[in-house]
């Protein structure tokens, strides 16, 4: 399963940017989230995550759901989780 930081990887490639800066300002972000979410210690809102979503042209299920899924402690739900994106993955 992909993660956050993958998102944005393929955010940067898609729209051929070359450092997280420029990323931070498409999405309308301080540049240090985006360190945080690279170092697993923040995610970004559901706004952020259709707009990603929109870039890359996926369900913004996907996203949601890894996200969801990577911060759920319970692990019943955070396998629904995970089972929600591997579905929207095949897609």
């Amino acid at each position: 399963m992909k993660t956050l930081e993958n998102y944005l990887d393929e955010f940067k490639e898609k729209l051929k940017i070359e450092s997280d800066y420029q990323v931070s300002k498409e999405l309308g972000i301080a540049r240090q989230q985006i360190s945080r979410i690279r170092n697993g210690e923040i995610a970004i809102g559901r706004e952020k995550c259709l707009r990603l979503a929109s870039a890359l042209k996926i369900d913004p299920l996907e996203i949601i759901g890894t996200i969801e899924a990577a911060k759920e402690k319970n692990p019943e739900i955070r396998a629904v989780w995970i089972k929600l994106v591997k579905e929207k993955t095949k897609a």
